[in-house]
C-alpha cells in the first residue's frame, strides 16, 4: 500500500502590500518559524528539507501524519502572525491528503503524487471560487463528500480565527503546547486570569473542539483505507 501523507501548500495573503525588504524578511521568518514547528511536531513533519519557498509568495511542506496537518498549520500561522509586521502576516493553506509516489526527502517541489495534486487543486479553489477568497484553510481528499463536510467545518474555524487579536494568539500559541494557564501567564507576563479571559474571548474551547473533530474525521477516513 502506498504511503499516505498531507501536502501543505500555502501562500502569503495580500503579499503585494509588503515591500521587497519586508518580503525578504517574511521569507526569513518562515524559515525560522518552521524550525519551531518542527521542534514541536518532529514526528509529524517529513523533514525540514521538504520545506520549500518558491519565487513569489508560496511555500510548501509535507506531513507524514495527515490527521495532524490542520493543527500544525494553525500553530505555524499563529507563529507567523505574532511577528511585528504590518499588515499582520497570515497565509491561506490547502492541505491535500493522499498518496505520495515520488518521495525524495528533499524539496517538496521535487516530490509528486496524489497528495500534491490535491493540494494544488485546493489552491486553485481559492482563486476560482469567489466564496473561498476570504478563507484561510481548505482540505482536499479524493472523497468529494468528505471534502464538503470538512470544509463546512473549516469555514467556521476560519471565521473564528480571523477575529483573533495578537494577545489572544499569544495565549493560544502556548495553549496549543498544552501549557496550563498559570505557566502561560508566567511566560507572557500577565495574571493567569487574563489568559483565561483571552482564550474565552477567542472562543478557543469551541475552536479546539472543531480542530480535534477535523482530526477525528480524517483518522476515521484513513482507517478505512481511503485517501
Amino acid at each position: 500500500m502506498a504511503k499516505i501523507v498531507a501536502t501543505v501548500t500555502c501562500d502569503i495573503q495580500n503579499s503585494s502590500k509588503y515591500s521587497v525588504i519586508d518580503r525578504n524578511k517574511i521569507n526569513r521568518i518562515l524559515l525560522e518559524k518552521i524550525q519551531s514547528v518542527h521542534k514541536l511536531y518532529r514526528k509529524e513533519i517529513q523533514t525540514l528539507a521538504s520545506f520549500s519557498i518558491i519565487q513569489g509568495d508560496e511555500f510548501q511542506f509535507v506531513i507524514n501524519n495527515p490527521k495532524r496537518a490542520y493543527e500544525i498549520v494553525v500553530f505555524f500561522r499563529i507563529l507567523i502572525g505574532l511577528e511585528p509586521l504590518k499588515p499582520l502576516v497570515t497565509f491561506r493553506t490547502s492541505i491535500g491528503i493522499g498518496e505520495i509516489s515520488v518521495e525524495t526527502g528533499e524539496s517538496s517541489y521535487s516530490q509528486d503524487g496524489e497528495a500534491f495534486h490535491l493540494s494544488r487543486f485546493g489552491m486553485e479553489d481559492f482563486i476560482s471560487n469567489k466564496g473561498m477568497r476570504k478563507r484561510r484553510s481548505i482540505i482536499r481528499t479524493n472523497n468529494k463528500k468528505l471534502n464538503e463536510n470538512l470544509n463546512i467545518i473549516l469555514m467556521y474555524q476560519d471565521l473564528i480565527e480571523s477575529r483573533w487579536t495578537l494577545e489572544q494568539m499569544e495565549a493560544i500559541r502556548w495553549r496549543i503546547e498544552m501549557l496550563p494557564y498559570k505557566k502561560i501567564a508566567e511566560t507572557v507576563g500577565v495574571a493567569w486570569q487574563n489568559i483565561q479571559k483571552r482564550l474565552k474571548a477567542a472562543y478557543w474551547d469551541q475552536y479546539y473542539f472543531g480542530l480535534k473533530f477535523v482530526e477525528k474525521i480524517i483518522e476515521i477516513h484513513l482507517s478505512k483505507g481511503e485517501t
